[in-house]
């Protein structure tokens, strides 16, 4: 059994003085905010990439084109090996991963 040995009294506590907040004081919540500003920046972008690939892709086929009716299109056989060889280890990782 435990024994309270010291009884004294606790005194009355007394309420902390209280400030009235005004709007300066107030702390003020940050309202969420959704802005399609960027996401319409970035769409305009992609956009203009794509289509300036497509330019540049088809310009240079008809570069091509140009010089083999022309006689002139003379490829590097080393180029062409290169990139037949990465195409088929492209072409081998691919059907590796989807089982085939």
């Amino acid at each position: 059994m435990m024994m309270i040995k010291n009884t004294t009294s606790v005194g009355g506590v007394e309420p902390a003085a209280s400030k009235p907040q005004t709007e300066a004081a107030a702390p003020r919540l940050k309202s969420d905010s959704v802005s399609t500003a960027d996401a319409a920046k970035a769409a305009a972008l992609a956009r203009a990439v794509q289509a300036n690939i497509g330019l540049s892709h088809s310009a240079r086929l008809a570069q091509i084109e140009g010089a083999i009716r022309a006689g002139s299109y003379a490829p590097s056989a080393s180029e062409l090996a290169d990139r037949l060889v990465s195409a088929a280890e492209i072409d081998a990782r691919l059907q590796a991963m989807l089982g085939g």
